[in-house]
């Protein structure tokens, strides 16, 4: 290998370790259990969540996570919902953020970073998500 070829892959090595120049997250396959899903929040910025127990856990696209009971999240529609999850009944509770009545149901419809429609349900602690 010449020295330039080799730079250059050591760099590219270096790189995919450190994920740089990477997809921040990669888009799950439709019918697949995960650990964590790529949503976005109510003003368009790109999180993740894993569960954290029956609360969830928060990771931002860059910076420090935090854990929370509820998650704010946008539907396929592009409207705000916030939902938390109901041990008891294994059922999220969603809440318009605009106000109004609220609803249990088994699974959450979000949109990924790409703006793609997904349902998920809770599997353990992980995710089973189908696309839309």
């Amino acid at each position: 290998m010449g020295g330039k070829t080799f730079a250059a892959s050591a760099t590219a090595v270096v790189a995919a370790i450190l994920g740089l120049g990477a997809p921040a997250q990669a888009q799950p396959q439709s019918g697949q259990t995960v650990i964590d899903i790529p949503y976005t929040t109510c003003d368009g910025s790109r999180w993740t969540a894993t569960w954290a127990g029956d609360s969830f856990y928060h990771q931002p696209e860059k910076g420090a996570g935090h854990a929370d009971r509820r998650i704010d999240y946008r539907t396929w529609g592009g409207a705000c919902w916030s939902a938390t999850w109901d041990a008891a009944s294994r059922r999220f509770h969603h809440t318009p953020k605009s106000g109004g009545a609220g609803h249990h149901d088994t699974i959450l419809n979000f949109t990924d970073w790409d703006g793609v429609a997904w349902t998920t349900t809770r599997v353990g602690d992980g995710w089973k998500v189908t696309q839309r």
